[in-house]
């Protein structure tokens, strides 16, 4: 794995699971994601419940944001959030279907950029109230596609998150 040009960089990374204990999932995994060499997790937010987006049938999410601090370039911290993942059984298989855990990068120092890979900030971050809202209890201001997440979160119709009560870390 890579580092980052000149250190430290921040980026925040959402967090969601609704297979299994989802709550715990989510708080174990923010453990083991903070375990791994170049990654510090320095915030975290709020869980929610969160109604699923995919195929019907599926239960509730829970979702969550932290705020990272890593020395790792924007892909080679995705290959870290894919082995959390794989170490929580993740399986890619249905799009928007039932998972263990799902880590996606939601932003990296505020840089802009599309390729097959990877698109920062994430293309949907700013349409989804469940990475909307606990993004902006740590971070209203951060900037998403030019607004304030606060902002974007501000404009949505409620899409069924409700706080659970625990914090993800």
């Amino acid at each position: 794995m890579q580092s980052a040009p000149g250190g430290v960089i921040p980026a925040y990374v959402a967090f969601g699971a609704n297979l299994g204990e989802p709550v715990e999932t989510l708080r174990a995994a923010a453990v083991a994601l903070g375990r791994r060499p170049g990654v510090e997790l320095v915030a975290g937010s709020p869980v929610y419940r969160t109604r699923p987006i995919g195929p019907p049938g599926q239960p509730d999410y829970a979702n969550a944001v932290a705020r990272v601090e890593t020395t790792h370039e924007p892909e080679a911290l995705l290959d870290v959030l894919h082995a959390v993942e794989a170490e929580f059984g993740r399986v890619r298989d249905v799009r928007w279907g039932p998972r263990t855990l799902d880590l996606d990068l939601i932003w990296y120092d505020g840089e802009e950029r599309t390729d097959e890979r990877l698109t920062l900030p994430h293309p949907r971050a700013h349409e989804r109230e469940f990475v909307l809202r606990p993004l902006a209890d740590l971070d209203p201001d951060l900037v998403l596609r030019g607004r304030r997440a606060g902002d974007w979160l501000a404009g949505l119709d409620p899409q069924g998150v409700e706080a659970v009560g625990v914090a993800l870390m």
